[in-house]
C-alpha cells in the first residue's frame, strides 16, 4: 500500500529546512564515507547562501552549477533556492559549445564549475558576460583521510593554475554574523531551478512542481523511510537525479549517498560497499548490474527498492533484474518513475 503524503506549498529549501528541523541528527548525505547530518547539511546550505550574497547574487538571477554529484552541487541547489533564484543545472562533462548555449539561453552571469573543467571556461567567460567562476574540485569535501589519499595520487601531475576563485575563497566570503537570509522563494511558482530535456531544451521548474515531483516518487516508490539509504549515482545535472535521488530522500528523512565520476560497471562495488536499501539507475546501469558477476554469492538483503528510470523499461531486463535481487536474498519493489519533464507535461 503506497503512502499518503502531503508536501506543503513552501519552496524547495523550506522543504529541506522542515526535514532538518525533524531529522536534524540523521544523516542526510553520504560522501565517500563523511556524513554530512541535515543540521549540518542546513548549516552548510545557509553559509553558502551568504556567500552567494557577498558575490552580488539576487532574486532572479540565475546561476549555473556545472558539476558532478559532490555536496557542493547540493549545497548551492538549495542556497540558490534559498534567495529566489534559479540555479542552472548543467552536465559539467558536456562539450564546450553545450554549455556555452546553456550559459547563453539562461542568461546566467555565474558559474559553479568542476575544476577539471577550467580550460573549456576561459573560452566561455571571454565570450560571454560572465560575472563570476568559482571551481569546485571532488575533492573538498572528501573525508580528511580520503582527501589526502586524493592529494597523494595526484601529486606530481602537471596542473594548470585556475584563473578562476576555488570553492574554498568563494565560501570564506560567507561572514560569519550573517546568520540569516530570509529573502528566500515562495512555495508556489517560482523558479526552483533549470533542468535539461533530452533534446537539449531547457524547462524552469517551479518550487510547486519540483516538490511535487518529489511527493509522487515517493508515493510511487513506496516504502522509503526515514534513515533509509538512497543510492544516488544519476547525474544531479538531470532532473531525475536531483528530484527522485536528492529531493525526495530530503523530504522523508533519507540518507542520499551521492558519487562523482560514477562508472555503471562499477555498481557492484558501491551495491557492496555502502549497502543501499534503495538503488535507481537508467537501463544501462541496470543492464550492467543484471551481466555483473560482482553479485555472486553476495547477501542484498538491505535492497527493499530498485527505481527504474524515466519509465518503458524492457521486461527481460527488469525480469532479470529481479531474478538478480531474489538470488541474492532482497524482496524488492521494482518501480518506474517517469521523468520530471514527463511529469510536468501530465499536469
Amino acid at each position: 500500500m503506497k503512502k499518503q503524503l502531503i508536501i506543503p506549498k513552501r519552496s524547495v529549501y523550506d522543504n529541506l529546512k522542515r526535514s532538518a528541523k525533524e531529522y536534524g541528527s540523521l544523516c542526510a548525505v553520504d560522501y565517500f564515507g563523511r556524513e554530512i547530518s541535515y543540521r549540518e547539511l542546513v548549516r552548510e546550505v545557509n553559509r553558502c547562501a551568504c556567500a552567494l550574497v557577498a558575490i552580488g547574487v539576487n532574486r532572479g538571477d540565475v546561476v549555473s552549477v556545472c558539476l558532478p554529484n559532490v555536496p557542493q552541487a547540493v549545497y548551492l541547489l538549495y542556497a540558490v533556492n534559498k534567495l529566489g533564484a534559479a540555479a542552472d543545472m548543467i552536465d559539467p562533462y558536456c562539450d564546450e559549445m553545450d554549455i556555452k548555449d546553456r550559459l547563453a539561453k539562461s542568461g546566467s552571469r555565474y558559474i559553479f564549475a568542476l575544476e577539471s573543467i577550467s580550460s573549456k571556461l576561459v573560452n566561455i567567460v571571454d565570450a560571454l558576460d560572465i560575472k563570476l567562476v568559482v571551481t569546485a574540485s571532488v575533492s573538498d569535501e572528501m573525508p580528511l583521510v580520503m582527501k589526502t589519499g586524493h592529494i597523494i595520487k595526484n601529486f606530481g601531475k602537471k596542473k594548470r593554475k585556475s584563473p578562476f576563485l576555488d570553492w574554498n575563497g568563494f565560501i570564506s566570503k560567507a561572514s560569519p554574523t550573517d546568520r540569516y537570509i530570509v529573502v528566500h522563494s515562495s512555495g508556489e511558482t517560482t523558479a526552483a531551478f533549470i533542468s535539461e530535456r533530452e533534446d537539449l531544451q531547457s524547462i524552469s521548474v517551479s518550487n510547486k512542481s519540483f516538490n511535487d515531483f518529489a511527493l509522487y516518487c515517493l508515493e510511487e516508490c513506496g516504502n522509503i523511510d526515514k534513515a533509509d539509504r538512497v543510492l544516488a549515482v544519476v547525474p544531479i545535472s538531470q532532473g531525475f537525479g536531483i528530484g527522485t535521488c536528492i529531493h525526495s530522500v530530503f523530504s522523508v528523512g533519507g540518507t542520499a549517498v551521492i558519487l562523482p565520476n560514477f562508472n555503471n560497471n562499477d555498481i557492484d562495488k558501491a551495491v557492496i560497499r555502502y549497502c543501499p536499501n534503495a538503488i535507481a539507475g537508467d537501463s544501462r546501469m541496470y543492464k550492467a548490474m543484471a551481466e555483473s558477476s560482482g553479485f555472486d554469492g553476495k547477501d542484498l538483503s538491505f535492497i527493499k527498492t530498485a527505481i527504474l528510470a524515466g519509465g518503458k523499461f524492457d521486461e527481460t531486463l527488469k525480469k532479470e533484474i529481479r531474478e538478480l535481487l531474489c538470488s541474492c536474498g532482497s524482496i524488492c519493489r521494482i518501480c518506474e518513475i517517469e521523468s520530471l519533464t514527463d511529469h510536468i507535461a501530465e499536469k
